[in-house]
């Protein structure tokens, strides 16, 4: 569990510690001197934050980001190759989530279960052992199973499968523990409305935002680590496994059902709350029927086969969860999704996990799909190097809601990530005839100063795609982008890639919030703006962070981006190597390190906002009509009042060879005892 542990020092890490030096005229503190900043880590104005009703809702990493924007890079490429290294288990990548949402825990695979294996191996049946418990409950009062015998069913398939059913009992255990201080009345329809829909009314109760604080995060987290432990043993089995026998057997309980499929066949599964789910080999054909509202575990693991899984009602799908845990692994084969609301890794008040083990597959929801979660951690791990599509319209994508943390990690493949402007389905407040994308690397809240004052803290979205040619496509807020005291990442390393959005994005922070885009590796890359408020721009209060490492790349925007500060923020653009050229539709070229305020004559003008613009190589074309900016030049951004020397209007940019004035990756290596020496 040692990812665990640099993740979170990472959120409480010294900044000063990992900028590098650079030998020669360093831009960074000759441009922080230049812009007149008053705070050498760049962070905007922070008593706002201490003093919300929700401080206590605020996750640790988005804290340390908006305390340090200069750090942040080092900070999420740090955290992003945290990720990478646990990419081969799913149990540690569910780890990590939780050490983002600031559950401080580290449980091995195997916790708990040694007394749990010797009560099994000693059971005449191991298998009528491991769902005792549901006889234990007074669900399952006077139930009594009807089991296939040892001939049907041998071990150790039979054994192992017990296991699994004798995990879900201790994580069970957890999720009462869970969520014993809700009161009575919430339901997960409930919780969809008022969540998903937005339809709440004034003061309603049960209120989910009044819930947030209710959970108890550890429980979550140490039930879910247990289930997916048992889960990649399982997973481990049956690959490893020679020669399995070949059993369909299939079994309703009272917390659903158990089905065996191990003959290979090509299966059509309708199903209505999976407790447990193992098909072995066979081109597969799964439809999720509308969840019971009591059924709060489902475990679906196929191996093999170019499989299908439809879901026809939000939260059906194995893979998401509303007041319970939900894991779908799937761990080879071309595959298809298709998902409506709340799919594919989704997860409300629970956790939630989506593994798709090789091949080129799609993905198709609607909404709060594809790594989404409040109250909780969701996690989509896409391996294989395939070529992936991910389509949906809101909320998606790697979208963390209030106290939830969303990770989508897919590990090569030219990928594609699509969030559709049509239908429209939540017109955005800037642009309604564009959908609210919120994804691909978002962290959001609730503003409850528009309706009936109860605010809630936003998550933590990150997507992190390490290797491919990809193409993202959103509408407004997306790539990288936080809202109301939410931080949103999208982490890119290597390939030639491609960003479009409208409003909001690649590297934007709004209201009290943090976003961040970092692209490592070499790749000539396009990104293309159609109006406003992207790489690297904080508005009100808010960090913006942009990081290309290298490539000739191109950049086409409306106006208010390329390392902007907008009321009071913080804005940081960097492109670290390459020919490039840049595109300013804006008139008034404001854009390319500049700071402003949304209007003056109030205190605010005396509040810090600060932002940079840096090209530190190659040779770089500018548009005309943007004087300021050329290659090798310093220069300061535009003053509205030159002679006050504002805080408020802080900013410079710079263009010339220079290295990149912070790290992108850990600046050391393990080393052994001898070799310290």
């Amino acid at each position: 569990m040692h990812r665990l542990a640099a993740a979170l020092l990472i959120a409480l890490a010294v900044g000063g510690a990992v900028r590098a030096q650079t030998p020669d005229r360093p831009p960074l503190p000759e441009l922080l001197q230049r812009a007149g900043a008053a705070n050498p880590r760049g962070a905007p104005d922070l008593a706002g934050l201490d003093a919300s009703p929700t401080r206590d809702q605020q996750l640790p990493f988005f804290r340390a980001v908006m305390a340090a924007p200069l750090d942040a890079p080092y900070r999420t490429g740090v955290l992003g190759d945290s990720f990478r290294g646990a990419a081969g288990s799913p149990h540690e990548l569910i780890g990590l989530a939780g050490a983002l949402s600031g559950a401080r825990l580290s449980r091995p695979a195997d916790s708990g279960m040694a007394a749990i294996e010797a009560k099994l191996r000693a059971a005449p049946d191991p298998l009528a052992a491991g769902l005792a418990w549901m006889a234990s409950t007074k669900a399952g009062a006077g139930w009594v199973p009807v089991l296939p015998d040892h001939a049907r069913l041998p071990n150790p398939l039979r054994y192992e499968l017990a296991r699994v059913l004798a995990a879900m009992s201790q994580s069970h255990q957890f999720l009462r523990r869970a969520f014993e201080r809700f009161p009575p009345g919430v339901t997960p329809e409930l919780l969809r409305r008022q969540a998903f829909e937005g339809r709440l009314s004034p003061f309603e109760t049960p209120d989910y935002r009044q819930l947030l604080p209710l959970v108890e995060r550890e429980a979550v987290l140490a039930g879910m680590l247990d289930l997916v432990g048992a889960v990649e043993r399982l997973q481990g089995f049956v690959r490893k496994e020679a020669a399995l026998p070949s059993v369909a057997w299939s079994l309703q309980t009272p917390f659903g059902w158990i089905v065996v499929d191990t003959t290979g066949r090509n299966n059509r599964h309708p199903l209505k709350d999976p407790l447990l789910v193992l098909d072995v080999g066979g081109d597969d054909d799964y439809e999720f029927l509308a969840k019971g509202d009591t059924h709060t575990i489902s475990v679906l693991v196929d191996h093999g086969g170019n499989d299908r899984y439809a879901t026809a009602a939000p939260g059906a799908d194995p893979s998401s969860a509303t007041l319970g845990y939900g894991i779908l692994w799937d761990t080879e084969g071309d595959d298809r999704y298709q998902g409506t609301r709340q799919a594919q890794a989704s997860a409300l008040f629970g956790a939630a996990l989506l593994v798709d083990g090789g091949g080129s597959n799609r993905f198709v929801a609607s909404s709060h799909s594809q790594a989404h979660a409040i109250g909780g951690v969701a996690v989509l791990v896409s391996a294989g190097g395939g070529d992936d599509v991910f389509t949906a319209q809101t909320y998606s994508q790697a979208t963390g809601g209030p106290r939830g943390v969303a990770v989508l990690v897919d590990t090569g493949g030219d990928d594609r990530y699509t969030l559709n402007n049509l239908p429209l389905v939540r017109p955005s407040p800037q642009l309604p005839d564009r959908n609210t994308s919120m994804g691909q690397g978002a962290g959001y809240g609730m503003r409850g100063l528009f309706f009936d004052g109860r605010s809630t803290a936003g998550g933590i979205g990150l997507l992190l795609d390490l290797a491919g040619n990809d193409r993202y496509e959103a509408q407004v807020f997306a790539q990288g982008v936080g809202y109301h005291e939410g931080l949103g990442m999208l982490l890119d390393d290597g390939g030639d890639d491609r960003f479009e959005t409208a409003w909001y994005g690649m590297g934007a922070g709004v209201h009290y919030a943090a976003g961040i885009l970092l692209k490592r590796g070499v790749g000539n890359d396009v990104y293309r703006s159609t109006h406003e408020m992207v790489l690297g721009t904080g508005n009100d209060l808010s960090v913006g962070v942009f990081v290309d490492e290298a490539g000739d790349d191109e950049y086409a925007v409306g106006q208010l981006s390329l390392g902007v500060a907008h009321a009071n923020s913080t804005g940081i653009f960097v492109d670290a190597a390459g020919n490039d050229r840049y595109t300013v539709t804006s008139a008034t070229c404001r854009a390319l390190g500049a700071a402003y305020l949304h209007e003056w004559g109030n205190p605010r003008e005396a509040l810090p906002n600060l932002g940079l613009f840096m090209d530190l190589g190659g040779v770089d074309s500018y548009p005309s009509h943007c004087a300021r900016a050329a290659n090798d030049k310093l220069w300061a951004g535009p003053r509205a009042w030159p002679t006050l020397d504002l805080r408020s209007e802080a900013a410079a940019g710079a263009d010339g060879e220079w290295p990149l004035p912070f790290a992108l990756r850990l600046l050391t290596r393990p080393t052994t005892p001898a070799a310290a020496q």
